[in-house]
């Protein structure tokens, strides 16, 4: 099965672990550097997010979920301070079982001791409001009231072919 790539932004996507290790991890491009530096260098525009190796995202109940957790963690502290907008993500089908560890439904994640940097932590932060999925097709609400009962009917407009080829 071909993987979809698409743009996603940070903030639609969920943490598959509870908490974090500090730094990246031995196996990378940069083994060991604390998160946080890696956040400050996108911030003074020394590396711009997409140098950043994409993640991979799983779909589950509806949520997109990801098991490159530190890498999210900084791709969602860069949104938050307006420096990211969307990342290029690849989807898969699965994530490790034992990288499954969320109590908040991946909602948020928790930084295990200090994630380092510092211009980061002096920036504002903007509340980023989470939307939910928007639907396949354009559609149109109607209500009409009988007695004490609202009744809603649900109308397909018009098919649009390459969002549903997509989805």
């Amino acid at each position: 099965i071909d993987s979809i790539q698409m743009y996603l932004r940070p903030s639609e996507i969920r943490f598959s672990q509870d908490s974090i290790g500090r730094s990246f991890g031995c196996y990378t491009s940069h083994p060991y550097r604390p998160i946080g530096e890696t956040l400050d260098d996108i911030i003074t525009g020394r590396i711009n997010v997409n140098s950043i190796p994409r993640i991979s995202v799983c779909k589950r109940n509806g949520h997109w979920f990801t098991a490159d957790n530190r890498r999210l963690w900084v791709f969602q502290e860069a949104e938050k301070r307006g420096k990211c907008t969307e990342i290029y993500v690849q989807e898969t089908f699965y994530i490790d079982i034992n990288k499954i560890t969320t109590i908040n439904n991946g909602i948020s994640v928790v930084v295990r001791g200090n994630p380092g940097g510092f211009r980061w932590k002096t920036m504002p932060v903007q509340k980023i409001q989470r939307e939910f999925p928007k639907p396949i097709f354009p559609t149109t609400l109607q209500t009409s009231i009988s007695s004490n009962h609202s009744v809603y009917q649900l109308h397909v407009d018009e098919l649009d072919t390459k969002k549903v080829l997509l989805a």
